[in-house]
């Protein structure tokens, strides 16, 4: 007989993980107001001193001030070695495989299963109408001049014609108990969104707030528009997704049915809402919004007896991770161009617009086709294109290879406003236009080129350096921060 395969959901993750990793999943007892920064605040100071745990508030606050019934979990997705356990990768997977991972479970799709809703631990607990408030919730406030409390994982909406469901992130200011923006850029989820509204219809939606790790990767695919991401999820996942119809729409919208909490509820035609100021992916204040931002009639909330509620926080946390796979997708794209690439990073505070591609160089031509390949596919503006010598995850090496491989007049060309640009990169001057820049840093092919300094490896082997240096010495030697040397 088969072995039936364990269900995976957000506490099935937190049980792999804390076995892994006992010390690092932190259950928080002492209250918490999510809504005053307090989540916040404790993420940022833990990141300075680089402890990056998982955070779980037994004790959070919800909006009307008082214990919610819901828990709070952070930090889910915050370190490389997280993404590890979701995705079920040895810990000694480099980034770059976990990138060649994502693309090879995103071309291993599984269709969905739908289950009847009282076998969905989602369906646990059902509220509908004026029961149905955001205010239970421990929603937070993540930076300062936030126009209000913020909910940020990801919804799903489902093509009118086609029936394909589409997941995204998107920021939701909490208005009211059942009312909330929903910021979008003119991508699949506005697609599906106007194509309602241009018929004077509702668009049915539904906000997941907590899941495996895996399924919030897949929430983050980037790829054709006719893909059904529920299959997609499904590859990251490793199997099928079990889904319930919502309780708002029926099988209309098909929602998760191992999620901790789903909010239900329907876009409205011809409405707007002023959304913003809010602490944006790139780093910076996003500005207040209105044109993009539609409103969201919350009209159920459903969730398990004991809920976890998940939140991200931008741009250092969880973001670089829950966005791999987006950096998958240029990885696919670059190398479709040019086999020879080798890894590509684009997301993370440093990579946010800039893209930075490795490869193995085979005509000089190589980099600036590369280079077009990225530009064309999303929101970019910087291209930056090493030899696969370079660690393209490494600021500090794409520093050094900037400073000592690229003769600025010959190797760096501006393209005036040419692409698509992002609403939330504050340096545009247009609405969503942008110049660009592609700097090739590769070496020369055909020539001398100076080569990198290093101790033979040879050297490297043969000298331990337990040999030369006691134990109990070494162990007192301080760990110096403040050293860029590598």
């Amino acid at each position: 007989m088969a072995e039936v395969q364990a269900i995976k959901d957000l506490r099935s993750f937190l049980r792999d993980y804390e076995q892994a990793y006992p010390a690092e999943l932190v259950r928080v007892g002492k209250e918490v107001n999510p809504a005053s920064y307090d989540v916040s605040a404790l993420i940022k100071h833990l990141g300075a001193q680089r402890k990056f745990p998982i955070l779980l508030f037994e004790n959070a606050l919800d909006l009307t001030g008082r214990r919610s019934l819901v828990r709070l979990l952070m930090n889910a997705e915050i370190t490389q070695n997280k993404i590890q356990v979701a995705l079920g990768l040895p810990a000694s997977t480099s980034r770059a495989e976990m990138g060649m991972e994502c693309i090879r479970r995103e071309g291993a799709q599984m269709k969905p299963v739908v289950i009847p809703p009282e076998e969905a631990p989602v369906r646990q607990v059902v509220s509908v109408g004026e029961a149905a408030s955001l205010y239970d919730l421990p929603v937070m406030r993540h930076h300062y001049m936030d126009g209000g409390p913020y909910l940020v994982m990801s919804s799903v909406l489902r093509d009118r014609q086609s029936g394909v469901h589409n997941l995204s992130y998107h920021r939701m200011e909490v208005k009211g108990p059942r009312l909330q923006t929903f910021h979008a850029s003119p991508r699949h989820a506005w697609q599906i969104f106007r194509d309602f509204e241009e018929r004077g219809e509702e668009c049915p939606i539904a906000t997941v707030l907590g899941h495996h790790p895996a399924f919030n990767l897949g929430a983050a695919y980037m790829g054709p528009f006719e893909v059904d991401e529920y299959d997609v999820i499904g590859g990251y996942l490793g199997q099928p997704v079990r889904l319930v119809p919502s309780v708002t729409w029926g099988d209309r919208l098909l929602v998760p049915a191992d999620a901790e909490i789903v909010v239900e509820g329907a876009l409205i035609p011809g409405e707007r809402l002023v959304d913003g100021p809010f602490g944006e992916a790139p780093g910076t204040l996003g500005p207040q919004r209105f044109n993009n931002c539609a409103r969201y009639e919350v009209r159920a909330i459903t969730r398990r007896k004991d809920a976890m509620m998940q939140s991200i926080i931008t741009p250092e946390g969880d973001k670089p991770w829950l966005d791999l796979p987006r950096e998958a997708s240029y990885l696919r794209r670059c190398r479709e161009a040019v086999p020879g690439v080798t890894a590509v990073c684009k997301w993370g505070r440093f990579s946010h617009y800039n893209i930075f591609i490795a490869m193995k160089k085979q005509s000089e031509g190589d980099p600036g086709r590369a280079a077009a390949a990225a530009l064309t596919f999303d929101h970019s503006k910087n291209v930056f294109v090493f030899d696969d010598d370079i660690n393209v995850f490494d600021p500090t090496e794409i520093l050094w290879a900037l400073a000592t491989r690229v003769q600025p007049e010959r190797q760096v060309t501006i393209l005036k406003d040419m692409f698509k640009g992002n609403m939330l990169d504050p340096s545009l001057q247009h609405d969503i236009r942008t110049s660009a820049m592609i700097v090739d840093a590769t070496k020369p092919l055909g020539r001398p080129f100076s080569p990198v300094s290093q101790v033979p490896p040879q050297a490297m082997t043969r000298v331990r350096i337990e040999e030369f240096v006691p134990q109990e010495v070494l162990r007192e030697i301080p760990i110096d921060r403040t050293s860029y040397w590598a």
